[in-house]
């Protein structure tokens, strides 16, 4: 008797997997997330994306794209900011810091975290001061919605399309197929 197993090839999207990430960058599984910073729904989606970081190591590769929404007025600044924390290396540190308390996003709020955080103040105020970041945001939410983005979170796992506040099982579920088909353990 053989066991005949047949998989059907899901339906992904192309999507640049680039902007901060955290994993190698040549893991089986790359998920490029579209988040805001002030989305109450994004913050929800963040313990279960770190706890598919904890999990899988280094067969994740975990990439972060800017996805303000227009009804969220501090979103924009707050995608500015995590891109000059970036300039930093401390982008997942001020990343962390604003869903912790999405709340006080506004921009002197968010020189201080970068201060606390152990940031070089003047350059990262300089930084969102000028609206270095501005136009990259704008590109991100541009690539995000010729993707099929319509809200946050959105993520793309090897290209497939999950939205929302997804619990880590959805995520994972995901994962453990792609990595069943690329024969990774």
């Amino acid at each position: 008797k053989h066991k005949i197993s047949l998989m059907v090839e899901p339906l992904r999207v192309q999507v640049a997997a680039v902007g901060p990430a955290k994993g190698p960058q040549n893991a089986p599984v790359t998920i490029v997330e579209f988040s805001d910073f002030q989305c109450p729904f994004c913050g929800r989606v963040v313990p279960s994306l770190d706890q598919v970081t904890a999990h899988y190591g280094d067969k994740v590769r975990l990439v972060c794209r800017q996805g303000p929404c227009s009804i969220h007025e501090k979103a924009q600044k707050a995608a500015e900011a995590s891109l000059c924390a970036n300039e930093q290396g401390k982008f997942w540190a001020l990343h962390d810091v604003m869903f912790k308390n999405q709340a006080q996003l506004k921009p002197a709020e968010l020189v201080t975290k970068a201060a606390d955080l152990g940031m070089n103040k003047d350059q990262f105020q300089t930084c969102l001061d000028s609206g270095k970041y501005a136009d990259a945001v704008k590109k991100d939410a541009q690539a995000g919605s010729a993707a099929g983005v319509t809200g946050t979170p959105t993520l793309y796992i090897n290209g497939r399309y999950l939205s929302g506040a997804a619990p880590y099982e959805t995520i994972a579920q995901i994962i453990d197929d792609e990595l069943s088909r690329k024969s990774v353990k």
